[in-house]
């Protein structure tokens, strides 16, 4: 048994490495192969979006969530493959914090509820942009497991803050994140917004 989580365990570290670094004002290119460009107006940004994949925005002006997901939502907002990506501009203004010092206070409390396992965490800085990643396995009681991958990606220089969350049910995760970290690397942003 203690075999056979450990080959278990390995083998999800394996399929889950970290998603490379987000791209600041470059010129989007052809869009990776089964992929087209989703463009994020109101945060002047864009994001491979799968072939099939379904795109929503939701939220009020000027605090957008973006939802890409394998499946179609409905008003409930909820999905089992995906990405979603909130944006809070002057983080300052609306938290007491400052984008950067909030992201890791978020960061710090990801993956430690009590059906919660951390199974990787990354902090870095490049330039204005903080950036703080959490992966954790989610198993509550009363629903499958998940893998949850989740990025803070502070801009100090403009107080914004984008929170990407992306998750899939733990059986699908080694395929879905085939995708989702071609869709994390991928992102396109406006370093000044």
């Amino acid at each position: 048994m203690l075999r056979f989580l450990l080959i278990w365990a390995l083998l999800l570290a394996a399929c889950a490495r970290p998603a490379a670094a987000q791209k600041y004002n470059v010129p989007l290119g052809a869009a990776p192969a089964g992929f087209a460009w989703q463009a994020l107006p109101e945060i002047k940004a864009a994001m491979p979006l799968p072939a099939g994949w379904y795109f929503k925005t939701a939220g009020e002006k000027g605090a957008p969530t973006y939802y890409l997901t394998q499946e179609e939502m409905g008003e409930s907002e909820e999905f089992q493959t995906g990405l979603s990506l909130q944006v809070v501009r002057k983080a300052k203004a609306k938290t007491g914090r400052p984008a950067a010092d909030y992201a890791e206070l978020l960061m710090m409390r990801t993956g430690f509820g009590p059906s919660q396992k951390q199974l990787e965490k990354t902090a870095t800085v490049e330039g204005a942009f903080y950036k703080r990643t959490v992966r954790y396995r989610d198993a509550p009681p009363e629903a499958d497991p998940r893998v949850v991958y989740q990025l803070a990606l502070a801009n100090a220089k403009t107080d914004t803050l984008y929170l990407l969350t992306f998750e899939s049910p733990e059986k699908d995760w080694a395929a879905a994140w085939k995708l989702g970290e071609a869709m994390v690397s991928g992102w396109v942003l406006d370093a000044k917004q």
